[in-house]
């Protein structure tokens, strides 16, 4: 239900559930939680690809009945009938709790890439917000699909698509539901990139390869920054890069790259 490659500093975490268009369950979502916990922590990881298997890139939460546990998490299948579970207090608290994937998607000190083929709604869209960069398929297809089943959409999901599109965007999206493809969703900026279907995975690892060859470091106080700037004051923006870029000039990777400019050749950058 979940599969990770390390290839040379690039991880990708696939979701597996091709039959369902990679929808969501709470084990799965718990499984992803943990492996993006563990990348965020792992030297070795230096960027990361998010992915579906098969025909989807993930269609949100699987809403069938008995599909959220599907036996897979026995605790939290024993109190699926109870009164607390079913309860908005009980609800919002999955919710908030499942949205640590997004929130370490977006937070970790390192690059992540959403690569998107097929749909990616709801939940899944949000995962894909949540990523620094996304590269869709040219048949690639964007959908919130809250409001049309009576929904607001999951925690933190109009943070991450207001920050890409916009406010007024950001509503459009959000109130009318409707589809967006690949080409519109570059255009309103919900995607970096759009690929040839059939060059979607080679695009996406040579874009991850190239951040994974970079200054890992660096790249973590850039993502800092960059996130903090949505909120912060100018001075607490400025105070962060100035500790910042005084801690990473003094790294290994900055003087890596002083000698290679003296020496006229390409840095190797080591991501410390």
């Amino acid at each position: 239900m979940l599969r990770q490659s390390l290839d040379d500093g690039v991880l990708t975490i696939t979701l597996d559930r091709p039959d369902r268009l990679n929808a969501l369950t709470i084990g799965l979502t718990h499984r992803l939680i943990a492996a993006l916990r563990d990348a965020a922590r792992d030297p070795g990881v230096r960027a990361l690809i998010l992915t579906g298997a098969g025909r989807g890139f993930c269609a949100g939460f699987d809403v069938r009945d008995g599909a959220l546990t599907d036996g897979e998490d026995p605790i939290e299948a024993k109190w699926a009938d109870s009164p607390v579970w079913n309860s908005i207090e009980g609800v919002a608290g999955r919710l908030i709790e499942h949205a640590e994937a997004a929130i370490l998607l977006h937070s970790m000190p390192k690059p992540t890439i959403a690569m998107v083929r097929g749909a990616a709604a709801g939940s899944g869209l949000i995962l894909a917000a949540a990523c620094d960069f996304r590269i869709a398929a040219e048949g690639a297809v964007f959908k919130t699909a809250f409001a049309g089943v009576g929904r607001c959409g999951d925690p933190g999901g109009s943070y991450y698509v207001t920050k890409l599109v916009g406010p007024a965007m950001a509503r459009e999206l959000y109130m009318l539901d409707e589809r967006i493809d690949a080409v519109d969703a570059k255009r309103i900026g919900l995607v970096n990139r759009v690929a040839a279907d059939a060059e979607l995975e080679t695009v996406t690892q040579a874009f991850a390869r190239r951040l994974a060859d970079g200054p890992t470091l660096a790249y973590g106080y850039i993502k800092r920054n960059l996130n903090a700037a949505e909120t912060a004051a100018l001075e607490e923006i400025v105070r962060m890069e100035a500790y910042g870029n005084a801690r990473t000039s003094m790294s290994r990777d900055a003087r890596e790259a002083t000698e290679a400019f003296i020496a006229k050749r390409v840095p190797r950058f080591e991501g410390m």
